[in-house]
């Protein structure tokens, strides 16, 4: 069973209800994008965890102080990476990252640093699919993008972010649609 720790906004906050609708009104932007399936706002914590480590989920020191902020609109060209907001590197993101990995999936304390400074690359996705992205199609993501940052009173993605937030245990296997969470720990923001 392949499973995911996320972390996401708290879900009563305005940016929670602000990257969901993106998440859903942006495949509209173009018709090449109109199969992008919906799924929840988050930042991937640790992936590829087994079912056998799960009951270590209680042993992560949970931080009283996490807050995230959006660094910059980014595109790329994985599937789960096409159009997404790029993360701030907070310290608290980056232990919470680093203490998921020694806890989670059995890493030594270098091992589990090494893996956060060199692999792991906070974001929250926005769009996943398969299409190459053309000029135009980014284009027209980074003018809905603008114009929801506007109508939200945001003048700028750059620096929105939340405190908290929740961490989902996400069985996160098979197509999208079919993904689950099994578990949900709120932190305190």
């Amino acid at each position: 069973m392949a499973l995911s720790l996320w972390l996401t906004p708290p879900p009563e906050s305005p940016i929670y209800v602000h990257i969901s609708q993106l998440i859903s009104e942006l495949p509209t932007a173009d018709p090449s994008l109109k199969s992008s399936p919906a799924f929840l706002p988050h930042i991937t914590i640790v992936s590829g965890l087994s079912q056998a480590n799960i009951s270590r989920l209680t042993l992560l020191n949970l931080p009283r102080d996490l807050a995230v902020s959006i660094k910059s609109l980014s595109f790329g060209d994985a599937y789960f990476k096409k159009i997404y907001f790029s993360m701030e590197r907070s310290h608290t993101l980056i232990e919470l990252a680093k203490e998921a990995r020694v806890k989670l999936k059995n890493m030594s304390e270098d091992e589990a640093r090494r893996a956060v400074e060199t692999e792991y690359d906070p974001h929250a996705s926005l769009v996943y699919n398969d299409v190459g992205l053309s000029g135009a199609i980014k284009e027209a993501v980074r003018r809905a993008v603008t114009e929801k940052a506007e109508q939200w009173a945001y003048n700028t993605w750059e620096g929105a972010g939340w405190k908290g937030g929740q961490l989902l245990l996400v069985r996160t296997e098979g197509p999208v649609v079919q993904w689950k969470v099994l578990r949900t720990i709120t932190l305190s923001g």
